[in-house]
C-alpha cells in the first residue's frame, strides 16, 4: 500500500469510526485495522478531533489536506524550520510530528517536535505543548531532557531540543530483564530528576516507560512534560482516551502507572509521580506490571483493590530492602510513599551495592 493508499484508508476507518459512539470505537479499531501502525493512526485522529472544537465540522478538503499533511515526508529531508535542518521523520501522532534535525549553526543534532497546524488554534493542544517546552526548559538538570528553544515557524508551533541516542524504557523491557544493579541505577537517576523536578515545584503526572530514555552511555533521562504542572487540582479537560493510553478529562495521566488519588479525581502531589515510578520501576525489575488486567475496567481495579506481589517474589535478587521501598513507592495512601528524595537516596546505595 503506497503513502497515499495507506491515507484514504485511514480516512475511511476515520469517518466510519465517528459514526459511532465513543465506547465502541476501540472494539471497531481492534476489528478493523490491518495492523497495529494502522489503528494507532486512526485513533490518533479521532484523538486530535475530541481535542479540536469544530473539527467534525470541517469541509472534506481541508479533512483530506489534513491527512495528508500527516503523512511521511510533510518536512522533507533539507527543509529549514527557523536555524534548524531536517534530516528525517522519527513518529508521528495525533498532536504532532518529531524530527531528527540539525542546528545549522552548531551542526549538532537535535529532536524538533511540531504542533501539528490545524491544532495550533486549539487553547488547549497550544498550552500542553508550550507547558512541555516551559517545564523542561525550567529544569536544567542532567537526568531531564534539554530544551533549546521554543517558537513559531511556518510548520507550526516548534520545540527544539537535544538528540538522545539509546532506548526508551519500554524498548529496554522488550530487550529482556536487565541486571539488577543496572535497574537500580537508573531507577536512582529517574528519582533524582524527579526530585529535582518537585523541588521546583512541577509535577510531570505522565511516567511511564515511553517517557524515560536510557542513553547508550547509561544516563537516564526523563522526557515529556506536556501534562507537566505545578501543585494543584486535577485539571479538567474534555474526555477522552488517547492511542498512547494517555488519559484526559477528569484524569491526567496513562492509566496503567496512574495513582489511585489520581483515579478518584483528587488533587495530583509529588507522591503521584513516585507511586508511577515505583509501577516502571518494579515493572523493569520484574518483567511483570503490578496492576495488569484485560481492560480498563481490570487496571482500574487492580490499582484501587488489589494487593501488590512483592517484587522479590518475582525475582529473588531484588534485595529485600530495595523490595520494601518499591512497596511503598506503590502504597495507595500518598501520605506513605516516600518522597523522590529518599527514593533517590536509597536506589543509589543499593546500586552500589548491587
Amino acid at each position: 500500500m503506497n503513502p497515499r493508499e495507506q491515507w484514504e484508508e485511514i480516512e475511511r476507518l476515520y469517518h466510519a469510526a465517528l459514526e459511532l459512539p465513543k465506547r465502541d470505537r476501540t472494539a471497531f479499531l481492534d476489528r478493523t485495522c490491518a495492523s497495529e501502525e494502522l489503528r494507532l493512526e486512526v485513533a490518533s485522529l479521532l484523538e486530535a478531533e475530541a481535542d479540536v472544537g469544530g473539527f467534525l465540522d470541517a469541509p472534506p478538503g481541508r479533512l483530506a489536506a489534513d491527512l495528508l499533511d500527516r503523512q511521511p515526508g510533510s518536512l522533507s529531508a533539507g527543509q529549514l524550520i527557523r536555524d534548524y535542518e531536517i534530516e528525517k521523520l522519527i513518529s508521528m501522532g495525533g498532536m504532532g510530528e518529531v524530527y531528527l534535525a540539525r542546528d545549522t549553526r552548531s551542526r549538532m543534532p537535535v529532536v524538533l517536535k511540531i504542533l501539528r497546524r490545524h491544532l495550533t488554534t486549539n487553547l488547549q493542544a497550544v498550552d500542553r505543548f508550550e507547558t512541555e517546552a516551559r517545564a523542561a526548559s525550567a529544569l536544567h538538570h542532567p537526568n531531564i531532557v534539554t530544551v533549546y528553544e521554543f517558537g513559531e515557524s511556518t510548520a507550526g508551533l516548534f520545540i527544539a531540543m537535544e538528540w538522545l541516542d539509546g532506548l526508551t524504557w519500554r524498548d529496554q523491557m522488550k530487550r529482556g530483564a536487565a541486571d539488577i544493579a543496572q535497574v537500580l541505577n537508573w531507577g536512582a537517576q529517574a528519582a533524582c530528576a524527579l526530585n529535582a523536578a518537585h523541588s521546583a515545584g512541577i509535577l510531570h503526572r505522565d511516567i511511564k516507560p515511553e517517557n524515560i530514555m536510557l542513553r547508550n552511555d547509561g544516563v537516564v533521562k526523563i522526557l515529556d512534560f506536556g501534562l507537566a504542572r505545578l501543585t494543584g487540582p486535577v485539571r479538567r479537560e474534555p474526555d477522552s482516551i488517547g492511542a498512547s493510553g494517555t488519559i484526559s478529562g477528569t484524569l491526567s495521566g496513562t492509566l496503567l502507572y496512574m495513582p489511585p488519588e489520581i483515579l478518584r479525581g483528587e488533587s495530583a502531589s509529588s507522591a503521584s509521580d513516585v507511586f508511577s515510578l515505583g509501577a516502571v520501576v518494579y515493572e523493569l525489575a520484574t518483567g511483570k506490571h503490578p496492576f495488569a488486567g484485560d481492560t480498563p475496567l481490570d487496571v482500574f481495579e487492580a490499582i484501587e483493590c488489589r494487593s501488590v506481589i512483592a517484587p522479590s517474589s518475582l525475582r529473588p535478587s531484588i534485595p529485600v530492602k530495595v523490595n520494601a521501598l518499591l512497596m511503598k513507592m506503590l502504597n495507595r495512601d500518598p501520605a506513605r510513599r516516600p518522597g523522590a528524595k529518599e527514593v533517590w537516596e536509597e536506589l543509589s546505595k543499593f546500586s552500589a551495592k548491587a
